[in-house]
């Protein structure tokens, strides 16, 4: 009996092999994006979880403007603290290699210690060596080999170091410039590791050290001992103590491997939820169809159960093939997508294996969702008495439905098109879910559609809209102003502004932030800030502008106070109105008037950087005459940066058109399995009106007319929902060097819109196709 109802079943989905295809297909997708997701996880944390053994990763980072090595000892007498590692970072430009834009941030090390170089190629340094070993990206993005001698810009001297190997290390996993990068680029900038004595004779830091690490004992947490930190270190200027969740390149990746946990939490369940609206449309109609087989199958002995363990059999059948061939392929899928983690993040190749824990939750989650699906449309059918079972159900009332109730509202349809309205009214469990299908798909596709506009207000909006400058240059050391201006005098360029930057840490209540503050002129041209309504922003001489960003971390408004913690060359702290908040999401830049600046600081009449516009066509000269001179440590040109940002998009897009791609497809899946299970229902009559004359275009508006409803209904119901995903994905995407906005936007929702008709127009399309197909004779010959 097993046998046969098997056989019976294989025969009921081979008649119906699209609409299980579309569900299998679905299922499918959803776990191999659940596979992909928790594997790609997985081989992250293993790889991780390697380098930070390897080189001896610290758990606690102190950084000051210059101290005492020795004052190492005292840091390791503070309860809860282990070994100390007193370092030296500074940031070098190369001078021969690349268009003067080449830097290496040079961090002191000794072999044997802690935050040491993972050796990819060569040896380590030796001690008291010119000798570094870099970081192994930036040898391969410059196709140097071992034993190549480059030139660094050194206190103003040009220096050779002879590169001994290549390495990585959780200092440069993800190392950029300034968070508005974003993108490594380590062509241009990577680390380079230097023998601890050879820093000191560079930098002329003797016995001196800018950096501590430091482990922390069994059972402490950095905020055990952050407050001993500070104050051993206060009087040497310290300006950030933080833990290793808060290192810039540790807590980028440790934010992503949080997002594809996310990601892989609600990617299948989503799916899921799809794919049961197209089974339970597809498993109801089956059922309906076979009470009679129902009824037989009971009268000859076979109970109730078997034929509930029957039907459950559909469910369970596509939820095992979908689950193990989306486990499987979402394990081969990983592959590319860990690749390109391990080179984003400049991580070691550790193999995870394949997961078979993955293939088995994928597959016992697809198995229990779709069988439970199944076993709901069969339940009521198996609870009848064989006889009641082999007559027909009962006719359901013909009262009107909620559309013939509504005055003047049948006049603007045809016949068919009243036909559809009845049809909708009548089969309300069906039209649900067709409705609540269409509007997770268009939710799919308006939220990822809506992401390439993020990047226009999270990133291009901050390079083009608040930046005008062509190049902005940074000195080694603050300079004053006046000189500088005087200085360089060049026709090329058609305005400078200097500007002038302060490490300090911003405190509102119990909340603390770690910033840049950037003092720029009062009446500032190159650099144009402004608020939510895009009005324009001004310094004030008293007061300070902050990022939405820093306002919603420390939960201040305009209006509002800051205390500003400056701690070079003596620590003060001042209380500062908050004058406006400007729109920008990414980075902890607050700024402030020079004036201002200079009443908080030591910074008086100097400045750190210039801004430059150069004269139109002159921008490679500024470049040229700008790249060798003296003090000058960096150089970026704002164009440049465009263009790359513009460049990676390219690619980017086209990974978001296939995403959109699938949301499409997800809502054409439901609307042609909805239009098929109505067209094999009315297949008589639509048999009857063929045969009285009407065109199969005609006869068409019967089901057309209805998915154009339930689609327009479900883009309005996916509207509300599209808000809510891009507000859930902004929080859950957030991180301490940025937030995401609310992204979703009109246009992208009136596209999504018109996406999802094409895919109704596409649907009838096909739905005519097997109407122009129907033979009206020889069907209204068949019995019922």
């Amino acid at each position: 009996m097993v046998k046969l109802l098997f056989l019976k079943m294989l025969r009921d989905m081979k008649k119906s092999l699209a609409a299980y295809g579309i569900c299998l297909l679905i299922v499918g997708v959803g776990f191999c994006g659940f596979c992909v997701m928790s594997v790609a996880k997985d081989h992250l944390q293993v790889s991780r979880d390697l380098l930070y053994e390897k080189s001896a990763f610290t758990e606690g980072f102190a950084e000051v403007y210059e101290a005492p090595a020795a004052i190492k000892d005292k840091l390791a007498d503070i309860q809860g603290i282990g070994e100390v590692q007193a370092r030296i970072i500074k940031e070098a430009r190369l001078t021969d290699i690349g268009d003067g834009n080449a830097r290496l941030k040079l961090i002191s090390y000794e072999k044997g210690g802690r935050n040491v170089p993972m050796l990819f190629q060569g040896t380590d340094v030796k001690a008291g060596e010119l000798q570094v070993v870099a970081g192994n990206a930036f040898l391969e993005a410059r196709s140097l080999a071992v034993g190549t001698k480059i030139h660094v810009l050194v206190s103003g001297k040009d220096t050779e170091l002879e590169i001994t190997g290549g390495g990585i290390s959780p200092e440069n996993i993800y190392i950029i410039r300034n968070i508005v990068d974003m993108y490594p680029d380590a062509a241009n900038y990577d680390v380079g590791f230097v023998d601890q004595k050879t820093m000191e004779a560079l930098y002329g830091m003797k016995d001196m050290a800018n950096s501590f690490a430091f482990d922390l004992d069994p059972g402490y947490t950095i905020d055990d001992v952050k407050d001993q930190v500070e104050e051993l270190l206060k009087p040497y200027g310290c300006y950030s103590v933080y833990g290793r969740e808060d290192h810039q390149s540790a807590s980028m990746l440790d934010s992503e491997l949080d997002q594809l946990d996310q990601m892989a939490l609600v990617l299948p369940f989503l799916f899921l939820f799809v794919a049961a609206v197209v089974l339970y449309i597809t498993m109801h109609r089956l059922i309906e169809q076979q009470r009679i087989q129902v009824g037989t199958m009971l009268s000859i002995g076979i109970t109730g159960e078997q034929i509930g363990w029957h039907y459950l059999g559909y469910g369970l059948t596509i939820g095992v093939i979908g689950g193990l061939a989306g486990g499987l392929l979402g394990n081969v899928c990983a592959t590319p997508l860990v690749d390109y983690y391990r080179v984003y993040y400049n991580l070691p190749d550790a193999q995870a294996g394949i997961s078979m824990k993955y293939l088995v939750i994928g597959v016992i989650l697809a198995s229990v969702f779709c069988s439970t699906v199944s076993y709901l449309c069969a339940r009521k059918l198996t609870h009848l008495s064989p006889a009641d079972a082999l007559r027909p159900p009962a006719p359901k009332g013909a009262k009107k439905t909620l559309a013939e109730r509504i005055p003047g509202l049948l006049k603007l349809f045809t016949v068919p098109g009243i036909m559809a309205l009845r049809s909708i009214g009548r089969n309300p469990k069906r039209s649900m879910l067709s409705l609540f299908g269409i509007a997770c798909a268009f939710m799919i596709t308006a939220t990822l559609m809506s992401v390439s506009s993020l990047f226009d207000v999270f990133l291009f909006d901050n390079l083009e809209k608040v930046q005008h400058q062509d190049f902005t240059v940074y000195f080694e050391e603050p300079l004053k102003t006046v000189d500088v201006l005087s200085s360089i005098e060049n026709e090329n360029i058609e305005k400078m502004e200097p500007f002038a930057e302060a490490q300090a840490k911003l405190i509102r209540g119990n909340e603390e932030l770690d910033c840049t503050v950037q003092g720029i002129d009062r009446d500032c041209e190159l650099v144009h800030l402004y608020d939510a309504d895009g009005g324009t922003i001004h310094v004030a001489s008293e007061g300070i502008v902050l990022s939405i960003h820093m306002a919603q971390r420390l939960g201040v408004g305009v209006g509002g106070w800051v205390d500003v913690k400056v701690t070079y060359p003596e620590e003060r702290i001042t209380r500062v109105p908050v004058t406006a908040v400007m729109e920008q999401y990414m980075g902890t830049t607050a700024y402030m008037s020079m004036e201002g600046l200079a009443d908080i600081s030591e910074y008086r009449n100097v400045c750190t950087g210039l801004y430059i516009k150069a004269a139109s066509g002159a921008e490679e000269l500024i470049w040229k005459d700008l790249e060798g001179a003296p003090q000058v440590t960096g150089l970026e040109g704002r164009i440049a940066k465009i263009q790359k940002w513009r460049d990676m998009m390219g690619s980017f897009d086209m990974l978001i058109g296939m995403m959109v791609a699938l949301g499409i497809l997800i809502g054409l899946a439901v609307l042609y399995t909805s239009a098929l299970i109505s067209f094999e229902e009315l297949k008589r009559e639509l048999s009857v009106m063929l045969m009285l004359g009407l065109t199969a275009g005609e006869c068409l508006e019967v089901i057309s007319v209805g998915q154009w409803i339930l689609t327009a209904g479900g883009v309005l119901l996916g509207i509300p929902m599209t808000f809510w995903m891009s507000h859930a994905f902004a929080v859950s995407m957030s991180a301490k060097m940025f937030s995401i906005p609310d992204f979703a936007d009109a246009a992208s929702v009136a596209e999504s819109a018109v996406l999802m008709f094409t895919a109704v127009f596409i649907s009838s399309r096909l739905i005519l196709r097997k109407l122009k197909a129907v033979s009206p004779v020889s069907l209204l010959m068949e019995r019922e």
